[in-house]
């Protein structure tokens, strides 16, 4: 799983699982980021200490990595966005946010891409901050020669999950039943990128959910330790 939510977000994510009637939702990384204030007070020269990119409307020239929304799988066109690299080899997780620092500023491009302004900083986690979104990552890995590499961005509202299998394949189009008390209370297909997502932060009202997909057994989520150490992968076994 490529993306994980900050440990500021996570706590907000086990309140709003908890109880359905949590008051306000803490900010994109729950403590105060403000890196898309910078990209966006920035934005008329797009310039950072390692790379910099077009200004105007949208971004110009192509890209080799693309913003992606986990939403539906469309490429975030023409957004202002700070990307970001962790100083160090850290692996992010719950009470443990890794040092970072900015390498890129500006606006994607019509295709949501961005041009990394060194193809070796794929080999470290970058993360990324857009309007509308969490801070979301990508993990460490090279990209070829030629090819655009994928950074999926979590959005900021509502309550998306992720299905993959025990060994950790993403399971798209996959029709899943969610129930509570025996009775189904949605029903949706995951996308491309195996998302189905609830425009309600709440949708299963702090209570334990069932859920069922055919060729896989049925699953019971209590909560957010039960959608692994991002808390919104749910794994399902044959």
């Amino acid at each position: 799983m490529s993306q994980w939510i900050r440990s500021g977000a996570y706590a907000a994510l086990a309140a709003v699982w908890l109880a359905g009637c949590a008051t306000a939702r803490q900010d994109v990384t729950g403590s105060g980021d403000d890196r898309l204030d910078e990209a966006q007070a920035t934005d008329a020269d797009n310039k950072t200490a390692l790379g910099h990119a077009s200004s105007g409307e949208c971004g110009t020239g192509p890209g080799n990595l693309v913003l992606i929304d986990a939403r539906n799988g469309n490429p975030i066109s023409c957004a202002s966005f700070t990307l970001s690299r962790d100083v160090e080899d850290c692996q992010p997780s719950p009470g443990n946010e890794c040092p970072t620092e900015v390498v890129l500023q500006g606006r994607t491009n019509a295709r949501g891409e961005v041009m990394l302004p060194d193809p070796a900083l794929a080999n470290v986690r970058l993360w990324a901050v857009a309007e509308g979104f969490q801070a979301s990552n990508r993990d460490p890995a090279p990209i070829p020669e030629g090819k655009v590499g994928e950074l999926e961005m979590l959005p900021e509202d509502g309550f998306l999950l992720k299905f993959v299998d025990v060994e950790g394949n993403y399971l798209p189009n996959l029709t899943v039943s969610f129930k509570q008390g025996g009775e189904v209370i949605a029903q949706l297909r995951t996308n491309e990128l195996a998302n189905v997502y609830f425009t309600e932060r709440t949708p299963f009202a702090g209570e334990p959910v069932t859920i069922e997909a055919e060729g896989f057994a049925a699953v019971t989520i209590n909560g957010p330790q039960d959608l692994g150490s991002d808390g919104n992968t749910v794994t399902l076994h044959r």
